[in-house]
């Protein structure tokens, strides 16, 4: 699955504000998985439709 374009914007945004310190992306899900300085948001995934989700670092958190 390539991505899609609201994933290429926020990631790029992110790009050019220097908030994003590392990015992968998983073709088989199309999600991207994105860290940032953020002490709020660290670890997200960025889901195909541009949704910015929280991973959670801790389990059980």
């Amino acid at each position: 699955m390539e991505p899609s374009e609201a994933q290429f914007l926020i990631v790029n945004a992110l790009d050019a504000l220097e908030l994003l310190e590392s990015d992968v992306y998983d073709r088989e899900t199309g999600i991207w998985y994105i860290k940032t300085p953020s002490p709020s948001l660290p670890v997200a995934q960025l889901m195909f439709d541009g949704e910015v989700v929280p991973v959670n670092a801790e389990p059980g958190r």
